[in-house]
């Protein structure tokens, strides 16, 4: 089975297990589902640097077993991919921010008849 969903929080459970919690729509309401995910596949998570709000799909292993006369059911990823990164803020870059002055090097402008002239602008410098 395939799983697709945004990640809501990563929950590292010890060394070798983690869960992944996604978020999943359910008859018009948004629910956590945890996912355990243990041994290669953790490591290979943490390499592919997974944080809240990627979007991933996962091949889901199921694994019911009984304890105390009732059946409970284990859900493991298999396979992790990375669909989407995590949106960039608006608020963390500026589009309208100017670049501050830098220092003048020789190499950006260029000696014509003793003059100095900005390759950028086309002004005159002296």
């Amino acid at each position: 089975m395939v799983m697709t969903g945004r990640i809501y929080e990563i929950i590292t459970v010890g060394d070798k297990v983690s869960q992944i919690i996604l978020r999943k729509k359910v008859k018009d309401k948004i629910v956590p589902v945890a996912i355990s995910v243990f041994g290669y596949w953790k490591d290979k998570m943490v390499a592919m640097n997974l944080k809240p709000k990627d979007k991933i799909r996962g091949n889901l292993y199921l694994k019911s077993k009984i304890w105390n006369g009732k059946y409970y059911t284990d859900v493991f990823f298999t396979a992790i991919d990375l669909l989407e990164k995590a949106p960039v803020k608006i608020n963390e870059r500026n589009l309208f921010e100017t670049q501050e002055e830098e220092t003048v090097h020789e190499d950006e402008f260029v000696d014509d008849d003793g003059n100095l002239i900005d390759m950028g602008s086309g002004e005159k410098i002296n």
